[in-house]
């Protein structure tokens, strides 16, 4: 018993579960699959080192400094940091990974629908 996969499920399925820009990849679309990876990627790298600053700031004034280690002082330390560019900056990397994330889902399946010879 062979059980294939049709073009257009395996190219959103490698999109969604995957990184954005992959299911594109598998239908040899590389060009296009790199303007949902590229800025996907970019986006992501930005928000883990956002959260890892943001980590190693506040364990080093825990260490340097007499704060309980109680959930409640560590989150008066988190958010009254935060300045407004800050914030901006970290919502708008969020939304275009999330964005990439959606529209590479849907451009990868209606992609693979053409390829499948579905109309």
């Amino acid at each position: 018993m062979n059980i294939t996969m049709k073009k257009s499920v395996k190219a959103v399925l490698l999109s969604g579960l995957l990184f954005p820009g992959t299911g594109h990849f598998s239908l040899k679309r590389y060009q296009r699959g790199m303007l949902f990876f590229i800025p996907a990627l970019m986006s992501l790298v930005f928000i883990i080192n956002y959260v890892l600053n943001k980590a190693l700031s506040i364990a080093d004034q825990i260490l340097q400094s007499p704060i309980p280690l109680d959930a409640e002082a560590i989150s008066q330390m988190i958010y009254p940091a935060n300045g407004a560019s800050e914030v901006f900056m970290l919502n708008l990397a969020t939304w275009i990974f999330i964005a990439c994330w959606i529209i590479s889902m849907i451009d990868s399946y209606r992609l693979g629908k053409v390829a499948d010879g579905d109309k």
